[in-house]
């Protein structure tokens, strides 16, 4: 797979079988968004030289880096995919995070792609320090994929799920994904789950405030708009995702912290919800008031 355009996506690693997950779905976004990827890896001289013989921890750190390029580059060719590798290490004090994010704004990336868990320096990515820092500090929507991801085929253009609650906060998020919206190529719908419950009346007066949202996406996304309620066995979270898998939705993508007297829809539970149930890759990005 190569690439045209001059979108680039990092896909970080640790190493692990399950961090490298992430790959058949940056994979299908970048083929979707003319992306290039950089696969990362971040070396910790710390932890990860312990184990190398040799006369200089300089030297010690070539031949890992040697090794780790070798066998990520593999790694590349084997999903197909015509990327590049970056091994970054670890300064002194520098966290984990600070090191990805560094190494992301050098290569002006549009977006950060990672799993859900991972082993080693990742390990308990979104649910620990790690994933969390990421999405808390990074300029750019941060892809969360699942170990477990099912990802439906793109049959009519790469299909982003955005949902919101209505908030100016939970809203951010179309300014935040319009940079990697590519026209033609992907299509969205805007998504609002109404408090109410299944029986009761939802908030049909959402719709003309969800198709004027539709309108900060960038011309030629095709957009449309839905309004679901809660399930009687469900939270909002359960809505959002159980919408996702009946339109085989390639995406979910919401900002961390919207939310509306109420429900909170994009914060704490919901989104964990939606990150611990979602077969496909979910897109956040921190809000911003608009």
């Amino acid at each position: 797979m190569t690439y045209e355009g001059d979108m680039k996506l990092i896909v970080t690693t640790d190493g692990s079988e399950r961090s490298l997950r992430v790959l058949p779905a940056a994979r299908q976004f970048a083929e979707a968004a003319g992306a290039g990827i950089t696969l990362l890896r971040v070396l910790d001289p710390r932890t990860d030289l312990a184990q190398e013989v040799a006369p200089t921890v300089q030297e010690a750190a070539e031949r890992v880096e040697a090794r780790w390029k070798e066998e990520m580059s593999a790694l590349l060719r084997e999903h197909g995919i015509d990327g590049e590798v970056a091994i970054p290490s670890r300064g002194r004090a520098e966290d984990i995070y600070r090191v990805i994010l560094r190494a992301a704004d050098e290569r002006e990336s549009d977006m950060v792609a990672m799993t859900t868990r991972g082993a080693g320096l990742l390990r308990h990515a979104i649910l620990g320090s790690v994933g969390m820092s990421v999405l808390a500090n990074a300029r750019v929507p941060v892809m969360f994929t699942s170990g477990e991801a099912d990802l439906p085929p793109v049959t009519d253009g790469y299909h982003i799920v955005i949902t919101t609650d209505g908030s100016p906060a939970s809203e951010s998020i179309f300014d935040l994904l319009a940079p990697v919206l590519v026209p033609g190529k992907m299509r969205v719908t805007v998504l609002y789950v109404s408090g109410a419950q299944l029986g009761e009346d939802a908030d049909w007066e959402m719709e003309p405030r969800l198709e004027a949202l539709c309108e900060r996406l960038p011309g030629g996304v095709a957009s449309s708009v839905a309004i679901r309620q809660v399930p009687v066995l469900g939270g909002v979270d359960t809505a959002i995702v159980n919408f996702a898998r009946e339109t085989e939705a390639n995406a979910i993508a919401s900002s961390t912290h919207g939310h509306s007297a109420r429900r909170h829809l994009v914060a704490g539970s919901v989104a964990m919800g939606v990150l611990k149930q979602s077969p496909v890759s979910v897109i956040m990005a921190r809000s911003r008031k608009r």
